[in-house]
């Protein structure tokens, strides 16, 4: 697989992307705030109609988006 940012020489340029890496410049931040998140989610009653399966889709969710996103800022930060 090629590295994120060969794949569209525009992406460091890419507005929404400068946004976010301005305003989350430490990737442990966004995936503090991503745990979080997933924290909340899990403890609210809302969650009380996930049966085992989706909660563990959540996880799984949470687990590739942190590693998307450290490929995402080691990519952009080059």
């Amino acid at each position: 697989m090629g590295k994120l940012c060969n794949l569209n020489p525009k992406l460091k340029d890419n507005a929404v992307l400068k946004e976010f890496l301005e305003t989350y410049p430490n990737v442990q931040l966004v995936k503090q705030n991503l745990w979080e998140l997933l924290i909340a989610a899990m403890g609210s009653e809302h969650a009380d109609m996930w049966d085992g399966k989706a909660r563990a889709e959540k996880l799984f969710f949470y687990e590739q988006m942190g590693d998307f996103i450290e490929k995402v800022y080691a990519a952009l930060r080059e």
